[in-house]
C-alpha cells in the first residue's frame, strides 16, 4: 500500500469587505467637524476665565482641565492624521476590521478628551 501525497492545507477564507470604506469615511467627515468644535471650545475655555489674575490665579481644578484640553488640542495635528492614514491604509479583509475600528476610535480619542474636559471645566471654573 502506498501512501497518498500529501495535499496542501488551505488557508481559511478572508473575503474582500466591499463596506470595509464605511469607517475610515464617517471617521475622517467625523474628524474635520469635530476638529473645529473641538478648537472653537478650547479657544473658548482659555479665553472664558476673566477673573484669574497673575497673583491670585485660578482654582487648581480649572487650571488642570485647560492644561488637559490644550495638550489634546495640540495633539489633534498628529493623532488624528496618523490615525486616519491607519483606517484607509489597512487591506479591506474582514479580519482586519478590528484593527480599523481602533484605529478610528485612536484618530478620535483628542475630540473625545476634549469633550470629557467640558463637564470639569464647568464644575472647577466657577
Amino acid at each position: 500500500m502506498e501512501n497518498p501525497a500529501p495535499t496542501k492545507p488551505t488557508p481559511p477564507e478572508d473575503p474582500i469587505r466591499l463596506d470595509g470604506w464605511i469607517a475610515p469615511a464617517i471617521a475622517t467627515v467625523a474628524a474635520v467637524i469635530l476638529s473645529y468644535a473641538a478648537l472653537m471650545a478650547v479657544l473658548f475655555a482659555f479665553m472664558g476665565p476673566g477673573d484669574c489674575d497673575v497673583h491670585d490665579g485660578c482654582s487648581w481644578g480649572a487650571d488642570a482641565t485647560r492644561t488637559v484640553m490644550g495638550a489634546a488640542i495640540r495633539s489633534i495635528p498628529y493623532v488624528t492624521p496618523l490615525g486616519l492614514l491607519v483606517t484607509w491604509v489597512l487591506p479591506w479583509r474582514s479580519r482586519w476590521t478590528a484593527a480599523r475600528r481602533r484605529a478610528t476610535a485612536f484618530a478620535l480619542l483628542p475630540h473625545a478628551v476634549i469633550a470629557a474636559s467640558l463637564l470639569p471645566l464647568l464644575v472647577f471654573s466657577s
